[in-house]
């Protein structure tokens, strides 16, 4: 009998024990799924600010994408303005060696006239010595006639 009190006694203090340890084993138990909660908020949370994040680079993304094909499409216009400004200024410095050709002919026949004209004058003025030299030898051989 005191085998079995023994056993009995022996029995009752597992017991005890594995309702001390079952207790603990629950309480850490909690504990541990208290803090996988609170982890899983948090990621929840951080997870939260990444959408946001990511939802505002992709807004920035389409913002930027949309700011390149405008910024594209004026670089080709400005490509086209530069293409024509480019014929345009051939077409005119073709136009200014041409008109400075028929300056240069204009100037040798401009320097061809001036020299005839001078060359007129100096006959027309020896022409008006001649003239008046004539007349007035005219003019002396009347006065020798009428004396």
């Amino acid at each position: 009998e005191s085998i079995k009190k023994s056993l009995e006694m022996e029995d009752h203090s597992l017991q005890v024990r594995i309702e001390e340890d079952e207790d603990n084993a629950l309480a850490g138990g909690r504990r541990v799924i208290s803090k996988l909660e609170a982890r899983f908020k948090d990621v929840e949370i951080e997870l939260s600010v990444e959408k946001r994040r990511h939802s505002e680079t992709q807004k920035s993304l389409s913002k930027k994408e949309t700011r390149l094909r405008e910024l594209l499409m004026q670089c080709e216009e400005d490509h086209k303005t530069i293409s024509m400004l480019n014929e345009a200024t051939e077409k005119l410095s073709e136009k200014v060696n041409m008109y400075k050709r028929q300056l240069d002919e204009q100037d040798g026949i401009s320097q061809q006239n001036l020299t005839r004209v001078r060359r007129f004058q100096r006959e027309l003025e020896a022409a008006d010595d001649r003239a008046e030299a004539a007349e007035g030898n005219f003019s002396m051989i009347r006065a020798k006639h009428r004396s």
